[in-house]
């Protein structure tokens, strides 16, 4: 099935990890402890990489090791996420918009631009610590 907008798969995963360990608080979360299913551990290992060289998370090898977050959870946004692992946001509805469509108007309107605008918002606004306490009391995301 295809989304007429989506998330890139690594930041779905990092978002979902970094839950996690904001619910973890201090205590090293094991990489598989941080995978959701259907995801992949090699995916996931090689975003958590990045956020580690982002700074985003720390990482620690051996007995006791895995993953903290680099960062207090009301310090990092979820834009924070997305930039450390896709450089840039584009949300981009039509496969041809920007890329030379020969079109005076766009068929689709402004509504590329406006789901933009509102994931650009969502993910601007909502803090890793407000998504963990959500994972923590099972509760479905909702814009803060």
């Amino acid at each position: 099935m295809s989304l007429p907008v989506s998330i890139p798969e690594s930041v779905s995963l990092a978002v979902h990890a970094m839950a996690k360990l904001a619910v973890s608080g201090s205590e090293a979360v094991k990489l598989n402890d941080l995978l959701i299913k259907p995801g992949s551990a090699a995916h996931l290992s090689k975003v958590m990489q990045k956020l580690t060289k982002a700074g985003l998370v720390k990482s620690r090898r051996g007995r006791g090791g895995g993953f903290t977050l680099g960062v207090n959870a009301s310090d990092i946004r979820l834009m924070d996420i997305w930039i450390a692992l896709e450089g840039t946001f584009e949300t981009i509805i039509c496969p041809y918009m920007g890329n030379g469509c020969t079109l005076p108007v766009c068929l689709f309107s402004s509504i590329g631009k406006d789901a933009s605008q509102l994931i650009r918002d969502y993910f601007t606004d909502t803090t890793v610590e407000y998504i963990g306490k959500l994972l923590e009391k099972g509760q479905t995301q909702t814009v803060p």
